[in-house]
């Protein structure tokens, strides 16, 4: 039974023998670290900085290495390369600091620590980020001209349709969210064709942006409650009562603009038209707006909600550089009892648009 065993060990190292052999050709790997730089090594808040060094492998055989990186002895990513005999490669991470503050950055290894300082002050300036609206995408509105049966006219878009914008981010991140705004100048809409509002007299609308929307982005979850519910009145006075939130807290993503649209229309009757203002609000979250007119009978009770998806990147507290999501906004802005063609016009607006960043 002892022979057996011994004969056993020696086939076993044996084998373990020819492994070696064949991953290195006899010989052992032998590391060398070098060319640790820290880029930039002054940032702001939100910034990207790029940690890097190169592992050589000065032996005879192959291996596999092990990089640490920590930031003031916290973790911040591990990586194992696999570097050939006589090879060299290069080993990088990305950090983006969340707070001002100097900073230690250490690379741990076999062959010890190397280090470095990151100094971070707080941001300052915006990312630009230009959007597109793709399939998905919808403008509709609810409209009684003089009393009649409201008639409802939508107008589905896709990418071809041309509508962009460009979003601010701050790259500041203040109690979990950032500013965002999407500058007036920059808002691209077609006009939306309203067909027979009333026998025989097309109208012709198109929304532009009168003013730079100023809103939020939720970057952590939990934060923010951007959820709406608008009841609005016809001929009365607030023209809208908005409420935010429903009590439960929105996840990372979520966003609240306001939006001053302005409706210009023009008709056969009147060529020049004039203005329906909307008093908008675009939200990533669940909207509801209800049209409560004691005026106009027509409109009464009518009810459109609808539900947007969160702009997600990283949890938001990462470099914001562009991610699609959708914004939704109901209501009737401060149109109802606008007169037209002599006739008074109560209409309630829903707006579904699915953006993507611009490639």
């Amino acid at each position: 039974m002892r022979s057996r065993l011994i004969q056993l060990t020696l086939v076993f190292i044996l084998v373990a023998s020819m492994a070696v052999v064949s991953c290195g050709g006899g010989g052992a790997a032998s590391f060398t670290v070098s060319n640790f730089v820290i880029n930039p090594t002054n940032a702001q808040v939100g910034d990207k900085v790029d940690i890097s060094l190169t592992v050589t492998n000065g032996g005879e055989a192959s291996g596999n290495y092990n990089v640490d990186l920590t930031v003031d002895g916290t973790p911040q990513g591990s990586q194992t390369v696999d570097v050939a005999a006589g090879a060299s490669t290069i080993v990088a991470f990305n950090y983006t600091p969340e707070a001002s503050g100097t900073f230690t950055i250490v690379i741990e290894s076999l062959a010890g620590p190397l280090s470095g300082s990151l100094i971070v002050t707080p941001s300052t300036g915006y990312w630009e980020i230009p959007y597109k609206v793709v399939t998905g995408s919808w403008i509709s509105m609810d409209i009684s001209i003089g009393g009649i049966t409201p008639l409802h006219r939508q107008n589905d878009f896709n990418e071809s349709s041309g509508i962009r914008f460009t979003m601010l981010v701050n790259k500041s991140v203040v109690n979990g969210a950032r500013e965002v705004i999407i500058p007036a100048e920059t808002w691209s809409w077609p006009i939306f064709f309203v067909p027979a509002v009333l026998p025989g007299i097309d109208m012709n609308l198109d929304m532009p942006l009168s003013l730079d929307a100023h809103g939020t982005l939720y970057v952590q979850d939990g934060i923010g409650d951007v959820d709406l519910n608008s009841v609005s009145t016809a001929g009365h006075s607030p023209i809208q009562e908005y409420t935010y939130g429903d009590g439960t807290k929105d996840p990372a993503g979520s966003m609240l603009i306001p939006m001053d649209l302005v409706g210009h229309y023009v008709t056969p009757i009147v060529p020049k038209g004039g203005n329906l203002p909307f008093g908008c609000i675009f939200d990533t979250a669940h909207t509801e707006n209800v049209i409560e007119s004691n005026v106009n009978k027509k409109m009464d009770g009518r009810i459109v909600t609808d539900d947007g998806a969160p702009f997600l990147k990283d949890g938001g507290v990462a470099p914001y550089v562009g991610t699609s999501g959708t914004m939704v906004m109901t209501g009737t802005g401060d149109c109802l009892g606008a007169m037209i063609v002599g006739f008074r016009m109560d209409c309630q607006l829903w707006v579904h648009i699915v953006v993507e960043p611009v490639d």
